[in-house]
């Protein structure tokens, strides 16, 4: 059945949204003292925080690319760019579940405070990684449901 140019286009959207996200946050988010220029870090850490996100910028850009340009095998590309804005999401959480193999930590503590809910009166704070994250999960989740639908 082929699909037309208006039903991919919420899709389309929807994966933009977690590209520019994936490569927006952790530019404002990780280039500063936080993290890129922490004195508590080695400066190798720093190094590879750093060649993390312009590495992952680079795989936005790309993704960006395959959404927005004219190509043969059009919705071939959405499903790529869908799968790349997935491994970086399955990244994170390997990430998460390998920490206690080389003792990493979802925040340092000079880092960026986590959210604060107040859900009827109990007070939850949640990594702000970890929201994102599952936001970003959430939207691409809806995207690839759209765009097999």
């Amino acid at each position: 059945m082929e699909t037309s140019f208006d039903a991919l286009l919420v899709p389309r959207l929807l994966f933009t949204v977690v590209a520019v996200m994936i490569s927006v946050g952790p530019i404002v988010a990780d280039f500063n003292k936080t993290h890129a220029t922490n004195p508590l870090w080695t400066p190798h850490a720093r190094f590879h925080v750093v060649w993390q996100v312009l590495s992952q910028t680079g795989v936005s850009l790309v993704i960006l690319w395959l959404l927005w340009t004219n190509a043969a095998d059009y919705t071939t590309h959405i499903w790529v760019a869908a799968i790349l804005n997935y491994v970086w999401l399955a990244s994170f959480y390997t990430t998460l579940a390998s920490m206690p193999l080389y003792g990493g930590a979802l925040k340092d503590v000079n880092g960026i405070k986590p959210f604060r809910f107040n859900i009827f009166g109990n007070i939850y704070l949640v990594d702000t990684n970890l929201f994102g994250s599952i936001i970003l999960m959430i939207v691409n989740t809806i995207g690839v449901f759209l765009l097999a639908n």
